[in-house]
Order: C-alpha cells, then structure tokens, then sequence
C-alpha cells in the first residue's frame, strides 16, 4: 500500500509542529506543510496528497476560502479536506459542511481525536503505516516466518515504541521456547499499556513453562483482573481455574472467583468460593464482607449480620463494612 501523504496548512508555526508530531507518533511519515492557503494551492497542483488538514483562520486566504477553491475543480471533489480552528460555532459548521468540509478539528489538538479523524477517511484508509506493518509482521507469524517478523517488529520499535509491536515479539518469542525473552517483551507491552490484559496472560503462560509459579500466578490473575473489569466474564473464568489448577491455595484466586460468580448471579457458587477463601485466611476482613455482601442478596439478613460484625472485628477501622453492618441492624437493605 502506497504511503499516506499529508498537507497542512497554518500561518502559525507552533500549532503546524504540533499537529506534524502527532501525525508522525501515529505512523504517518508522508507529511508536508505550508504557512499559507495560496503556496498550499500551488503545492497542491504539482503533487498528489491523500489529505488536507488547515486552519480555518489564516491571514490573506482563509482555510475556508482555500477549501471552495479546491472543491471547484473535479480532480479534487473527493478529497478528504478537514478545517481547524480554536472553537466552531452553529453558523460555521454549517458552512462547513456546505462547503464540502469533510470534518472539523478542534485546537489545541488531541491524539486520540486526531486518530479518530483520520480512522473516518475512507479515502485514506482506517489504518496507519505502523498498523499497516503491524499487519504484515502478523502474516509473516501465521506464515511461520519468525525470524521476518521480528525483523520488522524490531523496525517498527526503533520507529516508535508500541505495547502491540512488543506483544508480538514476546509472542515469537514464545514460539521460539525463549520465554526470558518473551517475558521482557511482555514486560514492556504492560509497561506501556497497564490494561493489555493479553500481554499479561501471555507473561504468566511463559512462567509457568519456567516453572515459576508465584510470577505466573501474579501475571494471570492480573489478567483475569482485567477482563473481569471490561465484562470478559468468561475468559477471566477461565484463567482463575488455571491459576487454581497451579495454585490451589490461593485466596485470592477464589475471592475473585466469589466476585464473578456473584456478578453472574450464581450465588451459590459465589459463596462456595468465599468459603474456600476464608478457610485459606480466616483473618481476612475483606471476605468476611463479601460473603456478608452476599447474604444480603440472599436475603439472609442474620448471616450477613454476623460476618460484617466478624470483619469489623478484624478491621475496626473497615469503615464500609461497618455502614453495611449498621444497615442491616436498622434492615434498610
């Protein structure tokens, strides 16, 4: 696929680096730049760009005079054209789109925005160049090229550090049988994205292979955690009974396993796992709130009575089982 060419154009300097480095962290190499709506003309005749990007307001010739002029000649009617500026009112963003604007871009500019903007030039295309390689560096992995993967993953991290790209390395890695390797890579994955919960399930896999329970517990239930967190339900099941199977002792494993059935309404099954925490670490005021939690639900108002009073017991500082406790003394729930 043929590089993604940009022209911006903004009489202020400050604000055309700005929106170049942003362009560049996202992948885009391709990227010109004018101070004015007329030179941007003149370039635009002798070169073909796949974008424009330019400040509405600009000394001389606007970004909205310089738009009309471009959507006057056929060779440009489909070209993805967005205006900046610092606020957009009604008025002006239905001249905009009047004007054949393609979209509005607010300044000072955001990279997560200006990532969306792009993502919709269909004429451009949903993915950066670095998404591009990323895709080829994946096809090279299923093709059983390892070593032309890593190749260029390793281009694309000199290029720009990426969570992804050093997942995939680890990935190789692992396939490879060097999983101190791929733990580092991993490592770096989760350094640069605290929530890449696939990086730290694949962290833990590699230190089971070395034989190294309590990192591999430590990395699987923090991915378990995550999908937990963003409604996975089903695969954080799935990795908590791993870490059972490596661990059966661990009482975290099975208050988080308490919490999950809980959200799925099986209370029973969720109490059976409090049970087992609590016979893990009797003196742990957190599960005896949990298991009273789940006598509420269960509208066992005395059971749950007496482990909210055990867990301030053990906690008198444990300030919302004591609410919980005085809320059902005074049967407000």
């Amino acid at each position: 696929m043929k590089a993604i060419s940009f022209l911006i154009i903004d009489d202020n300097s400050v604000a055309l680096q700005e929106l170049t480095d942003i362009l560049k962290y996202l992948g885009y190499k391709e990227i010109h730049t004018s101070g004015t709506a007329f030179e941007a003309w003149a370039m635009l005749r002798i070169k073909d760009f796949n974008c424009i990007i330019s400040a509405w307001e600009m000394p001389e010739m606007s970004g909205m005079a310089l738009l009309k002029v471009v959507r006057t000649d056929d060779n440009y009617m489909n070209l993805p054209f967005y205006l900046t500026d610092s606020a957009f009112t009604n008025s002006r963003v239905i001249e905009a789109g009047r004007a054949g604007a393609t979209g509005l871009i607010l300044k000072p500019y955001e990279t997560e925005t200006v990532k969306g903007k792009m993502g919709e030039v269909v004429g451009i295309s949903v993915l950066t160049e670095a998404e591009i390689s990323l895709e080829e560096g994946t096809d090279l992995i299923e093709a059983g090229d390892y070593e032309g993967a890593l190749k260029l993953f390793e281009k694309l991290i000199e290029e720009n550090e990426s969570a992804e790209v050093y997942y995939n390395i680890g990935y190789v890695k692992t396939a490879q049988g060097e999983h101190e390797q791929a733990i580092e890579a991993f490592r770096r994955a989760t350094q640069l994205d605290r929530m890449f919960a696939k990086a730290y399930e694949a962290m833990g896999r590699c230190y089971k292979e070395l034989e190294r329970p309590n990192e591999a517990q430590e990395c699987l239930h923090k991915a378990a955690e995550i999908y937990m967190g963003s409604e996975k339900d089903e695969h954080a099941e799935e990795i908590l009974n791993e870490i059972l199977e490596l661990r059966p002792d661990t009482v975290n494993v099975y208050n988080s396993l308490g919490v999950l059935y809980r959200k799925k309404g099986d209370l029973q099954t969720s109490l059976k796992h409090y049970e087992k925490a609590l016979k893990i670490h009797p003196g742990e005021p957190y599960i005896h709130y949990n298991i009273g939690r789940l006598y509420v639900e269960m509208n066992n108002p005395e059971m749950s009575k007496s482990f909210f009073k055990q867990a301030v017991s053990l906690d008198p500082g444990f300030a919302e089982a004591r609410q919980a406790l005085h809320a059902v003394e005074l049967g407000t729930v």
